[in-house]
């Protein structure tokens, strides 16, 4: 059959079958099918094999708003170092933030180790199995406890993230924003009948899958679709209109990033940016969002003894509606730098300032004009075990050419 006449047959059916399926409920053998097809074709996935709640948590924290590949380079090592809620609980919140190197997001590595804490002295380490309890941990939402609930414990809750939204949208023709709570209420509904006659966490994985692979964003793949015949959206010929597109304007960030070696040790901080970067260790950073003048200006604002020297490199990246070129630049020295190895909280300094220690073990300086930043010399192997932002992995592989990713 041509396109034009699979567009014609769709257009002349369209009024019975939209119809039909924009009820209130998907058709009952919907399940079924999409359940098949979920067993044949499913990824197969380390937090698909396991009913353990813990395992499964991470998973789901892992995944927001991060891709399955950069999460199964992770999940494995942060089990093995925090295999449940007591290790994670009685750890240190940077090993967490460690362990989430490149994840991004990283206030769900802190967000975590918070619940992790709640879990254990609320609970005695093992996560409530009721929606209710799930919802008033830290850090959970209602995507993520209707996850677990429905994985873990079975219970008929729909997982609403991006990828179901979408493809109960497109199946009942909903053409408003799936992040309006009546949109979300009336996609609970649809989905209700079928949750309660299949295995709920199956059926939330499967559904998900429908969307990850097959029911697309932009170009959905309806000849591989396991329920073509059931989607009123393709029957109307309107699939590719929903959900509405909201276009958020790409903001242009540049940055200017200072390295600085001595000894084999380099110049690293912590807590220049607020926001998603305010717990990772990174480079010195001239951000144009955040501060105005030369990268040389902000060194001195900071107290920091050095100027930019020579270019050696630039990097991409992006987060959620940046676009960041970052420029990096070999560091100078101005005078004798500090001689602090890493600078953490003093019981005798002044509320909001940090101090480091020296490398013979005595109290460092006070950090100056950047109150709350911690800064201090690590060698390649110290700084592949810290906390790091994703931004700094680059910039070390493209000018040092060394891999900090944690193996």
């Amino acid at each position: 059959m041509s396109r034009s006449d699979d567009q014609g047959s769709r257009s002349r059916g369209s009024e019975h079958d939209a119809g039909s399926l924009a009820g209130a409920s998907l058709p009952p053998d919907f399940g079924d099918r999409l359940l098949a097809w979920y067993r044949e074709n499913g990824r197969d996935l380390p937090w698909r094999r396991t009913h353990d709640p813990y395992a499964i948590l991470v998973s789901e924290l892992m995944l927001q708003q991060t891709r399955v590949e950069t999460v199964l380079d992770r999940y494995g090592r942060f089990l093995e170092r925090f295999p449940d809620f007591e290790t994670l609980a009685a750890g240190d919140v940077d090993e967490g933030l460690a362990e989430w190197s490149g994840l991004g997001y990283y206030r769900r590595a802190r967000s975590l180790h918070a619940l992790a804490r709640a879990v254990v002295e609320q609970h005695g380490g093992n996560l409530p199995e009721d929606i209710d309890s799930l919802r008033a941990l830290p850090g959970i939402g209602p995507y993520t406890a209707a996850a677990v609930a429905s994985l873990c414990f079975g219970l008929p809750e729909l997982a609403i993230d991006g990828n179901i939204a979408r493809a109960l949208c497109r199946l009942a023709a909903v053409e408003e924003d799936p992040k309006k709570s009546s949109v979300q209420r009336h996609l609970r509904e649809l989905a209700s009948e079928q949750l309660a006659a299949h295995p709920a966490g199956d059926f939330n994985q499967a559904l998900m899958e429908l969307g990850a692979r097959v029911c697309l964003p932009r170009s959905p793949r309806c000849k591989d679709c396991p329920v073509p015949d059931m989607c009123a959206a393709r029957c109307l010929g309107i699939e590719t209109r929903i959900p509405p597109t909201r276009r958020q304007p790409i903001l242009e960030v540049r940055e200017e990033a200072l390295i600085v070696e001595r000894d084999g040790r380099y110049f690293m901080v912590r807590g220049q940016r607020p926001g998603v970067l305010q717990d990772m260790w990174e480079l010195p950073t001239l951000d144009s969002r955040l501060e105005h003048g030369s990268l040389n200006e902000y060194l001195c604002r900071q107290d920091w003894p050095f100027e930019r020297g020579e270019l050696l490199g630039e990097i991409q990246h992006g987060i959620t509606d940046r676009r960041i070129t970052c420029f990096i630049y070999r560091g100078r020295a101005l005078a004798e730098s500090p001689e602090f190895t890493v600078r953490e909280s003093s019981e005798d300094a002044p509320q909001g300032s940090t101090r480091g220690t020296n490398r013979d073990g005595t109290p460092g300086e006070p950090a100056g004009p950047g109150a709350g930043i911690e800064a201090g010399w690590f060698t390649v192997g110290e700084i592949a075990a810290l906390p790091l932002a994703a931004s700094a992995q680059k910039a070390f592989a493209r000018v040092v050419g060394v891999d900090l990713t944690r193996r």
